[in-house]
C-alpha cells in the first residue's frame, strides 16, 4: 500500500508523502460531510436528488492538499524574494503585511508563490508582474490559497482579449491594471 500511495502522490500531484502531509496540515480541520443542515435545507436537497457523497468530500480535500502542496514546495522564500528583488527582507515583511506580495504561511516563515514574479533565467524571481500587489490587496485577505491561484489562473469574463484571460495573462499582456482589480472583487466566490 506504501508504494502505491508514494506512486499515486507522484503521478497524480507531483508530490512526496512528506509534502503531502505537509500540505494536509495546512488545511483547517473542516469535516464537510459534518456540517448540519436545517431540515428545510434538507428536505429541499433529498427532494432534489442531491444525496451526501462523503468520497467526493475525500476527492476534493485531497485535490486542494496536493494543489497546496505543489504552490508551496515551488514557492520562494522571504530571502530568496528580498534578494531576486533587490529589496531588504524587512520590506519583503512590510509588502507581505500591506498585502502587496502573496504569501503563505508555512509554520514559522512565509512563502511566496512563484506566480505572482516575473523570473530570470535561472528561475529565480527578478520583480512582481505589473499591477498584481494591486489585485491582490482587492482580494479578500481570507480567501484560501488555492483560491488565489485558482483566480490568478482562471480567464475572467471581465478580461477579454479575443478570448476571456486570466488576471495572470491580462497583467502579463499589459491589460488595464484596474480592470484585473475591478475584476477580483467583483469574482464570485460562491457563498462570500
Amino acid at each position: 500500500m506504501t508504494s502505491e500511495l508514494d506512486r499515486l502522490l507522484k503521478d497524480r500531484f507531483d508530490l512526496s508523502r512528506d509534502d503531502f502531509v505537509a500540505a494536509l496540515k495546512t488545511l483547517p480541520a473542516v469535516r464537510p460531510w459534518a456540517a448540519a443542515l436545517s431540515e428545510a435545507e434538507s428536505r429541499l436537497l433529498d427532494d432534489a436528488d442531491f444525496r451526501e457523497d462523503p468520497r467526493a468530500y475525500l476527492a476534493a480535500g485531497t485535490d486542494i492538499a496536493g494543489h497546496l502542496g505543489r504552490l508551496t514546495i515551488s514557492a520562494f522564500t522571504a530571502e530568496e524574494v528580498a534578494a531576486g528583488l533587490s529589496i531588504s527582507a524587512s520590506r519583503v515583511r512590510q509588502k507581505r503585511l500591506a498585502r502587496e506580495l502573496w504569501a503563505i504561511a508555512d509554520g514559522q516563515t512565509w512563502l511566496f508563490p512563484i506566480s505572482q514574479f516575473e523570473r530570470d533565467a535561472n528561475g529565480g524571481p527578478v520583480r512582481q508582474i505589473r499591477g498584481l500587489d494591486q489585485v491582490i490587496k482587492a482580494l479578500a485577505p481570507d480567501l484560501h490559497p488555492v483560491a488565489v491561484d485558482g483566480f490568478l489562473h482562471t480567464p475572467q469574463p471581465d478580461l477579454f482579449v479575443d478570448k476571456a484571460v486570466s488576471p495572470l495573462e491580462w497583467l502579463r499582456g499589459g491589460g488595464d491594471v484596474a480592470q484585473a482589480v475591478t475584476a477580483a472583487t467583483t469574482a464570485d466566490w460562491y457563498g462570500r
